[in-house]
């Protein structure tokens, strides 16, 4: 079988609290403005860091990239405003994400 990494199209997700103290806990004193709103699935990963793009433990492939989550407040912070990165084997399912920091 020939495996080869997917491109999700790329769709941007923007946070919607959906309750007040969900509302309270986005933004940062200190951040850029365009940290806490880094989410989105698919397209290319908005690396932090260096390329980390995992292999499938199954089939040892290339994962593709399926989404990142970004940091969303002081109080609920990612490893000094980081993002997580999931990437799936659309061939075994598998997922893996992978934590950098800001």
């Amino acid at each position: 079988m020939t495996h080869r990494a997917r491109t999700v199209p790329e769709i941007r997700l923007v946070a919607e609290p959906a309750t007040t103290e969900a509302r309270a806990a986005l933004g940062f004193e200190w951040a850029d403005e365009e940290v806490g709103k880094r989410h989105k699935l698919g397209g290319r990963p908005d690396w932090l860091q260096e390329e980390e793009i995992p292999a499938c433990s199954q089939c040892h492939e290339a994962m593709s990239f399926y989404g990142q989550l970004d940091s969303i407040g002081d109080d609920v912070c990612l490893a000094d405003v980081g993002m997580i990165y999931v990437f799936v084997c659309f061939d075994c399912f598998e997922t893996k994400s992978i934590l950098q920091s800001g």
